[in-house]
Parts: structure tokens; C-alpha cells; sequence
């Protein structure tokens, strides 16, 4: 079956939690091949990450909460990116605002970042066919053992 989804220059992608250290390298590397749109909340990451970045037109940041239900029509910076008519193509869900340094104060945004964002961005996901990737944080393997503890 072919693919119905219309490709006009390069393939949209969202990469959420993009201005953290993960995802801003990830916006990086897909602005390469791809339209990048950026959504982080700042609530563990910086502008600075992606700062290089905003120079680009191919790279829209968009500062909200991914744990909101998100709406792309409501957007109108997205408007260059033609996404009512191409849709996104891909998803990476990188937003976890975790590490061993400040866990105890973003746990329960920690626990929404892979619940309610998930979610979120799996609608996402549904609504345009788009293909999806989850990271998560490594708290999800349990404490570390104490020779196994970084910080950074």
C-alpha cells in the first residue's frame, strides 16, 4: 500500500523535550534531513541547548507543556511548516526531566513527562500515522547501586 501522507520538501518531525542535552543534540543531528519543531517547558533544560539552532528556518522552538493536550493547529509559527496539510512524520517523546542531582524536586513531573505527555504525544502520534520513539529517564531501573552513582 502506498503511503498517502504528501511529502512536500523534507518530513516534519516534533521532538519534544528538544532543549534538553538529549534532544538538543537529537535536533541537531534531524535537522540534517528533516523539519525540526522543538517543544520543551524548560522545566529541566535550557534555551542555551538550542540556541545555535533558532537561526535555521527549518527549526521552530515552541515553548509548552507537553503534559497538556497538544494542539498543532494552534500554532500559527508551524504555518511555514505546512503541517495542517503534511502532517508530522515522526515523534520523539525525550522530554523526562530527571537526573540523580534534582530527582526529589521533579519526581511527580518526572512520573507526568511518562504518563500524561505520553499520552499526548501518542495521539500525536495516532492522528498524523507518524512513527514514535519513547525515551525515558534511568530511574525506571531502580536506585543505582552506590558504585554505580554519577553526578552530573
Amino acid at each position: 500500500m502506498l503511503d498517502q501522507t504528501p511529502i512536500f520538501e523534507k518530513k516534519n518531525v516534533l521532538v519534544t523535550g528538544g532543549a534538553g542535552f538529549l534532544g538538543s543534540n537529537l535536533c541537531e543531528r534531524l535537522l540534517q534531513e528533516a523539519k525540526v519543531i522543538c517543544m520543551d517547558d524548560f522545566s529541566n533544560s535550557n534555551i542555551q541547548n538550542i540556541e545555535h539552532l533558532l537561526q535555521y528556518p527549518d527549526f521552530e522552538f515552541i515553548r509548552f507543556d507537553v503534559n497538556e493536550k497538544i494542539d498543532l493547529d494552534n500554532f500559527p509559527e508551524l504555518d511555514k511548516f505546512k503541517v495542517k496539510f503534511q502532517g508530522i512524520q515522526e515523534i520523539y517523546h525525550v522530554a523526562c526531566p530527571t537526573s540523580p542531582k534534582n530527582f526529589e524536586q521533579l519526581k511527580i513531573h518526572s512520573l507526568w513527562a511518562n504518563s500524561k505527555a505520553m499520552l499526548n504525544t501518542l495521539d500525536l502520534a495516532v492522528k498524523y500515522k507518524a512513527k514514535y520513539v519513547f525515551t525515558s529517564s534511568s530511574v525506571v531501573y531502580g536506585d543505582p547501586t552506590e558504585d554505580k552513582i554519577i553526578f552530573s
